[in-house]
């Protein structure tokens, strides 16, 4: 049996935010294709101070055959089956097993004022002695994330000690909006973006009960967000290399033609150049069949250089760090800012 996990849907009013009310509505009609009935919902469903579930409820009301079940988020931290009406909804404000197939979940509401692994010494008893997964939604400590400016702190972490103690075979978290695995604990990621930051295909999980897999599965949104940054060396040919490497980021995100119109994309360019207004031109037209999350393109950052000397040192370092073999991203820089950062140095800016 297959049962589908999402989370961070943050939904609000269906005509404030259609994108995400659209999302779910791709996930569950999936799963009725695929005849799968359960939906779990990892918290976050609801955004902060949402008080009218009408738009929701009518939704549901589409998928009789598709049971959703649903535990609290930090920010709808105060959802009910007293508030949210449906006879296919369920929401648990308390730790909840629920025994599907051959698989044993249990399931943990955030709570602001505990740590998961309290909650998990509480419900050891209920789970004692069998293979079971845990669905809950907070801060797993192992994972690297990037600190949010809307959601600092932890969240009901959950230690890897916990793990090694009450060892679930599986754990399925939502809060972090990225899909993720680390340990075997797996994030299922926000199944839209909710803004520029969460950028690029969005999907959900699925777990199997015979096999204790969990799968990704894409869906399909109507509104997808990317974000480039390019750092301009000033070189002669500076705008056929900006062209040919819009072509490849473009390229990189996979889409299909057709798929075009549902972007919104945030363009940077830093750096030096001798031709503010070409790289500009240039910028425009490779991004032209798409719309702009700002305005269009942000050359702020990006200086003019007629120092011919300087200029040729610049261009030797972008092969330098163009051919470094390290790690970029994560917890390191980006590419973009090694090289925005030498050629700063190289400027004396």
């Amino acid at each position: 049996m297959q049962i589908a996990v999402t989370a961070d849907v943050h939904l609000r009013s269906k005509q404030e935010y259609p994108e995400r009310y659209s999302a779910l509505a791709n996930i569950l009609a999936q799963l009725a294709s695929q005849d799968i009935d359960m939906l779990l919902v990892a918290g976050d469903l609801f955004d902060a101070n949402l008080v009218d579930y009408s738009d929701f409820e009518q939704l549901c009301d589409q998928y009789p055959n598709i049971q959703l079940h649903i535990i609290p988020g930090n920010h709808d931290a105060l959802i009910s089956e007293d508030k949210v009406v449906g006879a296919n909804i369920h929401i648990y404000t308390e730790p909840k097993v629920l025994v599907v197939d051959s698989a044993t979940f249990l399931l943990i509401p955030y709570d602001p004022k505990v740590t998961m692994g309290e909650k998990l010494a509480h419900a050891a008893a209920d789970i004692e002695e069998r293979q079971w997964i845990l669905v809950g939604h907070g801060d797993y400590m192992e994972c690297t994330q990037a600190p949010s400016s809307t959601e600092p702190g932890v969240y009901m972490p959950l230690s890897r000690t916990d793990l090694e103690r009450y060892a679930p075979t599986t754990v399925i978290l939502g809060h972090i909006h990225r899909s993720q695995l680390r340990d075997n604990v797996h994030y299922v990621g926000s199944p839209q973006g909710l803004d520029i930051t969460e950028l690029g295909r969005r999907t959900y999980a699925v777990f199997d009960t015979e096999s204790g897999l969990v799968a990704t599965r894409p869906v399909i949104n109507d509104l997808l967000y990317f974000s480039e940054s390019f750092v301009i060396v000033p070189v002669e040919n500076d705008t056929s290399i900006l062209r040919q490497q819009i072509k490849r980021r473009v390229e990189l995100w996979g889409l299909e033609r057709s798929e075009y119109d549902r972007v919104k994309v945030r363009v940077d360019a830093s750096g030096f150049t001798a031709d503010r207004k070409a790289i500009l031109k240039t910028l425009k037209s490779g991004f032209k069949q798409f719309s702009y999350y700002d305005d269009g393109p942000r050359i702020d950052q990006l200086r003019i250089s007629a120092d011919y000397q300087r200029n040729a040192v610049a261009e030797r370092v972008r092969e330098l760090v163009n051919a470094m073999q390290w790690d970029f991203g994560g917890d390191e820089p980006d590419r973009e800012d090694v090289l925005m950062a030498a050629l700063q140095f190289v400027y004396g800016r």
